[in-house]
């Protein structure tokens, strides 16, 4: 371990023993690891910590009424934050509690019929998988474009839409290689032909821009335990105020009505309506300051440095000669190695410090905008390594 390593393992247990006392046994300082985990879950951004640690001290300290009350525009303030990022208008922002959460409620609220049909890549992360697959219970026809050829299997679902084609789910960048589909020309196509679009943009968010006034989708999801770094159990929805009037009922309760007595209710007409009652106000505290962050350093910033460390990534891997899978300008913030032993790779990288994710048949690296090219280096040579036979 280097010098500047030592010092910040020191300075780590120094803020850990004053937060909590002595780290855990079989913890790791954050200061001990080189992370390439993003994808999966992110450690919080400081700024995001920070929020939801002055909120839970306000109300431990405190208490209710007067905390909530303080609190109680952060909902209206988180919207207004994740709309100046995705270019909409905040009404069509509501939080949730992550990714699956807002794409269960897609399913439900859209108004598809018995024989419509749904389309979705088999190769999807099982939150914009399996509640489409519930749907067939209802007589929805769901078609899965299988394959784990991300690309192809995208070509493959533009070639499937037809006249019973009512909606089509999909994820803006893709959990197993990072492939981008053509967002722009499947919105093109969903308006043109009346087609409900879902957008699962949890590993697009924070890593790329995205501009739905420039690429309209109708419901979009967002979790924010990735890119964004805001701890988990949070995120963010979208819903297309043009689509909200002939959205289903899927929610009803005290945050998402207008009014109501004990004959009838009326819903909120904005994306509000699919709150419902006890909200997580640490964790909308700390999207807030999350998103509040991200606003202030600027996407474009954010989306060239993230531009200019994956081809730096790819350069690197290239002059290890480590097999990946390079989908060019269409890539997120991953790259997936290929690999015939990715749970053994992912278990030599971690004693060594180094945290990747074995998914299927690669082993997945994932970066943000503040990763090092030094750190990729260590883990392609380490990788090299590992595939030459030094697995001791």
């Amino acid at each position: 371990m280097g010098k500047s390593a030592a010092l910040g393992s020191t300075a780590q247990a120094i803020e850990a023993a004053a937060l909590r006392g002595p780290i855990p046994k079989g913890l790791t300082p954050l200061s001990e690891k080189i992370l390439f985990n993003y994808a999966t879950v992110a450690p919080m951004s400081r700024a995001a910590y920070e929020a939801a640690r002055i909120f839970m001290a306000d109300f431990y300290l405190y208490g209710p009424p007067e905390v909530l009350y303080q609190y109680d525009a952060l909902a209206d303030d988180m919207a207004a934050e994740a709309a100046r990022l995705v270019n909409c208008a905040a009404e069509e922002i509501t939080y949730l509690k992550n990714t699956t959460e807002g794409i269960i409620t897609a399913s439900e609220a859209l108004p598809l019929q018995r024989d419509d049909e749904v389309l979705v890549l088999g190769n999807e992360y099982p939150a914009n998988l399996l509640p489409w697959l519930r749907k067939r219970q209802d007589g929805v026809t769901v078609k899965v474009i299988t394959g784990r050829d991300n690309e192809a299997a995208f070509l493959r679902l533009l070639e499937s839409i037809g006249p019973q084609t009512k909606a089509i789910s999909i994820s803006s960048a893709q959990q197993y290689d990072g492939f981008m589909p053509a967002l722009g020309l499947l919105s093109t196509m969903c308006r043109g032909l009346g087609i409900f679009l879902v957008v699962d943009a949890v590993q697009h968010v924070g890593a790329r821009t995205i501009d739905l006034a420039k690429t309209p989708v109708d419901i979009l999801v967002c979790g924010g335990q990735k890119y964004l770094r805001a701890g988990m159990g949070i995120g963010f929805m979208y819903v297309n105020r043009n689509v909200m009037p002939v959205l289903r009922d899927s929610k009803a309760g005290i945050r998402s009505v207008e009014h109501f007595d004990e004959n009838s209710y009326v819903l909120k007409s904005t994306a509000a309506r699919f709150q419902d009652g006890t909200q997580n106000v640490s964790g909308l505290a700390a999207l807030h300051a999350a998103l509040k962050e991200t606003n202030a350093v600027g996407m474009d910033a954010i989306e060239q440095k993230n531009l200019e460390l994956l081809a730096g990534i790819k350069d690197i891997l290239r002059e290890h000669n480590l097999d990946f899978i390079d989908h060019g300008a269409q890539q997120s913030n991953i790259v997936s190695i290929r690999t015939p032993d990715p749970a053994g790779l992912f278990g030599f990288l971690m004693e060594r410090g180094i945290y990747i994710k074995a998914i299927q048949d690669v082993a997945r690296l994932s970066f943000i905008h503040e990763s090092r090219l030094e750190d990729v280096e260590v883990l392609a040579r380490l990788t090299r390594e590992f595939l030459d036979g030094g697995r001791s």
